[in-house]
């Protein structure tokens, strides 16, 4: 067991070993270890059923699933890409509540639209949410030994890895066995989407532009197909919900404003980033590696728990705002290179219109300013969401 399964696995364990748990609903993107966390978990108790299958399956089958799992001494169902059941939630709720034998159930799913879709209408209050995240830096060193450039440049997608020696293989894994089941199954299966060939254009757009702002406007006359803002807009939050691509929005002290702005691309895993690169096979220049990093940085605050946004005003621009989940106030500039003053100047100036706000350099260089801390790359990296495991 990895360390990466080792963590969600002891989450999804400890659950299940309280008198009468919630759902254990575990979401989170494709290819990050889900299934092999949830087996873990199970060992060799309850029963495992896996959905994921090119067409949906009829609601009847979790019926069935259902009284398999009575059978067991354990009571417990598993259920692994549950959204792929047409009806799913509907049945669950209904056994949920009609059983006269109370039974544990855990769910996965690859897309958030499982919440949206089935959890929130019909199952409030009747489950919890264990969210799995892209692996971070620490779990991919100790897992693969990844060093620290290569984490930057490839993400760490588990199933990739063995390909990295091979870039145009390694790519064809990321982009056949990644993003198209996520583009091509995840969210054509369970959202109506009018125009699939403009929603991989939108993907393929954003990821040629990671940690960048971009105005839809922009992005729309990079379009080929006809698409218009609301539709742009609507496919933007559809790849947030696929785990792919998050647009975050400028900060402003009165929040009701934040919707109006331009988003700032941020892709999940620089593996999604790297993988549609041309030529594939050239290294990363200075300003991408750096582009890169920022990228990187800003997704792992996120799946971490953080709220993220940008600061710009003029020409004064911070990469990050953050609203960490234990409080914190951070405002953060990324660099890979060596930091001047200058280039801290709008860190510093936020600050100070900010003050509640703590300014940090992420960088492998030490800040040059004394009131700007520095932190690691590294650390920033590894951050992870806190489950109480014991």
């Amino acid at each position: 067991m990895t360390n990466k399964n080792r963590r969600i696995a002891w989450a999804i364990k400890a659950r299940l070993e309280e008198k009468q748990p919630l759902i254990q609903v575990v979401v989170g993107p494709r290819q990050v270890g889900k299934t092999t966390a949830l087996k873990t978990a199970l060992g060799s108790t309850g029963f495992y059923a896996s959905a994921d299958y090119p067409n949906p399956l009829s609601f009847e089958v979790i019926e069935e699933w259902w009284q398999e799992a009575l059978q067991k001494p354990e009571k417990i169902l598993a259920i692994d890409e549950v959204q792929k059941i047409t009806g799913w939630s509907e049945i669950i709720k209904k056994l949920w509540d009609t059983s006269e034998k109370k039974m544990k159930v855990v769910l996965t799913g690859s897309s958030a639209l499982l919440v949206e879709k089935g959890l929130k209408e019909t199952l409030a209050g009747r489950f919890e949410l264990i969210r799995a995240e892209h692996w971070n830096y620490q779990e991919a060193k100790e897992t693969f030994d990844l060093p620290l450039k290569q984490f930057v440049e490839f993400g760490c997608y588990p199933g990739s890895i063995p390909f990295l020696e091979e870039k145009e293989r390694w790519g064809l894994f990321v982009r056949d066995s990644i993003v198209e089941p996520a583009l091509g199954r995840d969210l054509l299966q369970l959202h109506p989407v009018a125009q699939p060939a403009l929603l991989r254009q939108i993907f393929g757009v954003a990821a040629a532009l990671p940690a960048q702002i971009v105005s839809l406007q922009k992005l729309q006359g990079q379009l080929q197909g006809k698409g218009t803002l609301p539709t742009i807009q609507h496919y933007l939050r559809l790849l947030a919900d696929a785990y792919l691509v998050t647009g975050i929005e400028k900060y402003y002290a009165k929040s009701f404003k934040s919707r109006k702005s331009s988003p700032k691309l941020l892709i999940h895993d620089n593996g999604l980033i790297r993988a549609f690169r041309r030529p594939i096979t050239q290294d990363l220049s200075p300003e991408e590696y750096g582009r890169y990093l920022e990228n990187a940085v800003g997704v792992r605050f996120i799946e971490a728990g953080w709220d993220a946004y940008y600061w710009k005003e003029r020409e004064a621009e911070v990469d990050f705002v953050l609203l960490g989940p234990q409080g914190e106030k951070w405002a953060v500039e990324v660099k890979s290179a060596k930091a001047s003053e200058t280039e801290l100047k709008s860190l510093v100036l936020f600050c100070e219109r900010h003050p509640e706000f703590k300014p940090y350099l992420v960088s492998p260089y030490t800040s040059p300013l004394k009131q700007v801390e520095n932190l690691p790359p590294e650390e920033i990296l590894s951050l992870h969401r806190i489950y109480k495991l014991f």
